[in-house]
């Protein structure tokens, strides 16, 4: 394991032996995110609809020019479509241009431009094939071309990752099988698909 994956996966284990609550380690790792894949502003955020997963809902995002935890709204509706799709199809959304990149100049006017935001690289995670979220990652200022080396060290801390980020946004342990992580009241919730990372 990478030292840079292994400090990721360290603020897991911290969060399942208790020594840090649920708020301390979205904290930390997203700050950790930021600078191990060397962006300004680093983002964790779940599915608010599955199994639809058309709303994003962020549960912690570092802006490392800052150092300090900042506030992003929700991702969702129609407008936002070629986004969800290209991260339904691919399981990330490599944007060096995002101002003008198809899946995310839906949200020039509204998120993008305001936060000087010039680059985006969102890469999905999953538990047992269910969608869960996104680990985001952006460049403010200036493009940012995303290599090879960031997008698989994403990948490879999302399985380890995101049964902790369940744990810590939910504050108790979850059935990680297929279909258990939605409410049983709504059978359709109960479909599951792959999020390919292909």
């Amino acid at each position: 394991m990478s030292s840079t994956a292994g400090a990721l996966h360290l603020i897991s284990r911290q969060l399942d032996r208790g020594e840090i609550d649920g708020e301390q380690f979205l904290l930390s790792f997203t700050r950790t995110l930021a600078r191990v894949i060397g962006c300004s502003r680093a983002g964790v955020w779940v599915f608010a609809d599955p199994p639809v997963h058309r709303r994003l809902r962020c549960l912690a995002m570092h802006d490392a020019v800052l150092d300090r935890a900042v506030h992003a709204d929700d991702m969702s509706g129609p407008a936002d479509a070629a986004y969800f799709d290209a991260l339904g199809r691919d399981g990330w959304v490599n944007a060096p241009d995002a101002w003008n990149h198809p899946a995310t100049r839906c949200f020039r006017a509204d998120y993008l431009e305001p936060l000087d935001v010039r680059s985006v690289l969102d890469v999905g995670y999953s538990i047992n094939g269910v969608p869960i979220g996104i680990f985001s990652c952006e460049q403010v200022g200036s493009i940012q071309t995303w290599n090879g080396r960031q997008l698989q060290l994403l990948r490879a801390i999302g399985p380890r990752a995101a049964l902790s980020l369940i744990t810590a946004s939910s504050g108790r342990s979850l059935d990680t099988q297929p279909g258990a992580l939605f409410e049983p009241r709504d059978p359709a919730a109960r479909l599951t698909r792959v999020l390919p990372l292909q």
